[in-house]
């Protein structure tokens, strides 16, 4: 069996806790032309991870490329977090029509806690799951059905053909949406000789929005030239 994952922090907390190779998939596919999935050309790969190493991104494509080919198990994790939900649909779309068997483990972000005391906790992203909790989550994991499997397929492939320059999660449905989505929180922000570095360090902390700081740059750095 083969464990996934798209978010490559979880990826190494998830192996040093299960003592075997994950599989760390940064796809980054909240954002971006979906086609270059299609691709190797190195700097169009580059773009699917949060580092600049494109080599990593192509191996780890590779090799589940193998895994599918041989038949195997891939138990994949993920969450509602844009990246990981697209990322569960573009996995579901590989394995059409193969023999490969998939699991899933879908972490709740959000959930009762009664120690040490009662708390609802809430997660940003798969990475700040806690390494002893990884037992529990393990116990979370169910088959895939073809169904579900051939319905998350139908939602990647419509994702694919609007090909947005966004994606988000809408009340609880995994939508299309303009690259200006967000910039409305992000003129919040802006105030005459506030740093852009400010700016993004106030997003990434009080928002939960999974994108990359790369993201907010350029959309301030468009809000500000259009302002004049």
């Amino acid at each position: 069996m083969m464990d996934v994952t798209f978010n490559s922090t979880f990826a190494v907390t998830l192996q040093h806790e299960l003592h075997q190779p994950v599989l760390s998939l940064p796809l980054s596919l909240q954002i971006g032309d979906l086609n270059r999935l299609t691709t190797d050309d190195p700097a169009q790969l580059a773009i699917m991870s949060h580092s600049t190493d494109a080599t990593v991104v192509k191996q780890a494509l590779v090799t589940l490329k193998s895994q599918v080919e041989q038949g195997g198990v891939l138990r994949v994790w993920w969450s509602t977090m844009p990246d990981d939900w697209l990322g569960y649909d573009w996995l579901c779309q590989q394995l059409a029509d193969t023999d490969a068997q998939l699991r899933q483990v879908m972490v709740p972000l959000s959930q009762v806690i009664t120690r040490p005391g009662l708390a609802l906790q809430t997660l940003s992203d798969l990475s700040e799951v806690l390494p002893a909790d990884i037992a529990h989550y393990l116990q979370l994991a169910q088959d895939v059905s073809e169904d579900e499997q051939r319905a998350h397929s139908y939602e990647w492939q419509a994702l694919v053909v609007e090909n947005a320059p966004l994606r988000v999660n809408l009340n609880g449905h995994l939508v299309s949406a303009p690259a200006d989505f967000y910039d409305s929180l992000l003129e919040r922000q802006i105030q005459p000789g506030r740093p852009i570095v400010q700016i993004i360090g106030e997003m990434l902390m009080r928002y939960s929005l999974g994108l990359p700081d790369r993201w907010y740059r350029a959309r301030l750095q468009h809000i500000l030239s259009t302002r004049g």
